[in-house]
């Protein structure tokens, strides 16, 4: 028996799962078992699965058929041994001392959860992103108080109270085990979501770290899928957000996060909101812009996940003209093959606005105050957050 489990959910991540382990059997920690599940990848995966258990008597693995990451870890956490419980991702790595670092502070502190910060990791840039609560344990009088009025959203849009991932954390395995067994299977955006916020309410303590120790990795590669119809995205997150929604409301004596679930859905749909929002079409404006109207000439300023899916957009319909997309990483960006310039180069374009394609409050507040302090104020336009959280809007993504 061992006290920790690693469960590693494996699929199309060959060219960055031999870091992933070796990052993981390289902890100062040594007392845990691994456990890969093979989620039907084609790409060469499975032989470097079954290479590292014949190295490593401490690896097991798994292969199964592809049936998505929530039940990858569903199937890995039936067949784990450990009371505690931590997983990563196949293509992200993490700190040499993360296991010891959560293992000692769950048992000093006797906690249900303890949470890391992360690294963001492009290419060879990073950036420390840590809970947007403080640092400290919370007893259950304390969760109650000072955690579940911020612990999705934290005032901001958007700002998290807890991250939304299971990947900085580890768990006493009787609290994951009532969660994660419960997600539903058809939910592939957002999954994380659906085990850990339920866990967090129902947990009698937690703890958070201000230490950064995952390494999550960022690519233009994996940023955006190829769009699998507008009724089926539309579906799949109807599905989350139900699904969570019934479980937060059966806590509601507790709290109601209705609003704060709303916010997070929101977050979600914005930058896939030429898929999600319904009447788009109609509208003479960019959303969520108003200040953007049609056929406008636009610089896309921000090539993350949401400014790629911005930047096809436009390209695609023509709502607007796109005349350049720009990013402070953009020599990273560059080498993934985007088409972006540099910040600087912005004041050689001819423009109608820029538009910065972030929905996170504090990068969107310090990109704004970056250009504004070299370019036109009245060019630049952030969402527009009263018309994200306007019951128009609500409705047309089917939050109403």
């Amino acid at each position: 028996m061992v006290d920790v489990s690693v469960i590693i959910p494996v699929y199309g991540v060959r060219n960055y799962l031999e870091q992933c382990m070796d990052s993981v059997l390289g902890q100062t920690f040594r007392e845990f078992e691994v456990i890969l599940v093979d989620d039907g990848s084609a790409d060469g995966c499975a032989e470097i699965c079954d290479r590292y258990a014949e190295t490593d008597s401490r690896v097991r693995v798994v292969h199964k058929k592809n049936e998505g990451a929530a039940l990858a870890r569903n199937y890995g956490l039936q067949i784990s041994e450990g009371a505690y419980i931590a997983y990563v991702d196949g293509d992200d790595w993490i700190d040499e001392h993360m296991l010891e670092t959560l293992y000692q502070a769950l048992r000093k502190e006797q906690t249900d959860i303890v949470m890391c910060g992360r690294y963001e990791d492009v290419g060879d840039s990073c950036r420390q992103v840590r809970q947007g609560l403080d640092a400290g344990r919370y007893g259950r009088e304390m969760i109650q108080k000072s955690i579940f009025p911020k612990m999705i959203s934290n005032g901001d849009f958007f700002q998290y109270g807890i991250t939304p991932v299971l990947w900085d954390k580890m768990y006493k395995r009787e609290l994951l085990e009532k969660h994660q067994m419960d997600v539903d299977s058809r939910i592939l955006m957002g999954e994380d979501a659906a085990c850990v916020y339920p866990c967090v309410v129902d947990a009698e303590s937690i703890c958070i770290l201000d230490d950064c120790l995952y390494h999550y990795r960022q690519s233009a590669a994996s940023a955006i899928k190829s769009n699998r119809g507008k009724i089926s995205e539309r579906q799949r997150y109807q599905i989350l957000f139900q699904s969570v929604a019934e479980k937060l409301k059966a806590r509601q004596h507790l709290y109601d996060f209705q609003d704060q679930w709303k916010e997070f859905l929101l977050f979600l749909m914005v930058p896939r909101s030429v898929y999600l929002y319904q009447g788009i079409e109609n509208l003479d404006f960019l959303f969520p812009f108003p200040g953007v109207k049609k056929g406008s000439r636009v610089i896309v300023y921000g090539m993350g996940t949401y400014g790629q899916f911005l930047y096809r957009y436009l390209k695609e319909t023509a709502f607007c003209q796109v005349v350049a997309a720009a990013d402070r990483n953009y020599q990273e960006l560059l080498k993934q093959g985007l088409p972006v310039i540099a910040p600087e180069e912005i004041s050689k374009y001819q423009y109608d606005a820029i538009v910065v394609a972030s929905c996170f409050a504090r990068t969107t507040g310090a990109i704004y105050r970056d250009l504004s302090s070299v370019l036109p104020k009245e060019k630049i336009h952030v969402i527009d957050v009263p018309l994200i959280r306007s019951r128009e809007t609500m409705k047309a993504f089917g939050l109403e």
